[in-house]
């Protein structure tokens, strides 16, 4: 009669440790995929990426987000940045010609080195992508300025969101571009 604990396979192995390794190596193998996949998403929480930490994108007008809260008049539209951009205000002008979005931003840079911020596409709470650009000339450290925009929206839709893009100019006469996308609050509609 043969002891189960001292059965071998063919190579002199206890079956059991076999087993167990086995077993261990399943086991383990998700946990340490799981495990890297739980520290990337840390790191890229508290770190962030690189690509504009604190964008967020609008697909549609079903598409809901996470990030930071919407944004209105007298609210900072980077609020998670070193820079200061106030939205100074905002206004859909319904008109017998067209729907307008006009909208003044205060910017004053706050950082360490020349910054420039550009204004770019706004998506409608219906899904439409309006083009337009503005920017503020380069600003010194310190140095503040007024940003106009207006963009010719569909009849009927209001700025759901709007992408921005600041510019730092390094040192060597580079440029880091860190785009965000700002949520509006309800924008008051004015006949």
């Amino acid at each position: 009669m043969a002891d189960s604990d001292t059965d071998n396979t063919d190579d002199g192995v206890p079956r059991r440790w076999l087993i167990r390794a086995l077993v261990g190596i399943g086991f383990g193998i998700p946990v340490v995929i799981e495990g890297g996949t739980l520290v990337g998403l840390l790191k890229s929480g508290l770190f962030g990426d690189g690509d504009g930490d604190d964008a967020t994108t609008i697909t549609g007008p079903t598409a809901t987000t996470s990030g930071p809260p919407p944004v209105g008049t007298g609210d900072d539209l980077l609020a998670a940045s070193a820079r200061s951009a106030t939205l100074s205000d905002a206004t859909v002008h319904a008109a017998t010609d067209g729907w307008r979005f006009a909208l003044t931003v205060a910017v004053e840079n706050t950082g360490d080195r020349p910054y420039e911020l550009r204004l770019g596409t706004v998506t409608t709470q219906n899904g439409s992508r309006v083009d337009g650009t503005a920017a503020t000339d380069r600003l010194g450290v310190g140095e503040s300025a007024t940003l106009s925009a207006t963009y010719a929206l569909p009849d009927g839709e209001t700025p759901a969101t709007m992408t921005i893009v600041g510019v730092d100019y390094v040192d060597g006469g580079g440029e880091r571009l860190t785009r965000h996308t700002v949520r509006f609050g309800n924008v008051p509609v004015k006949r």
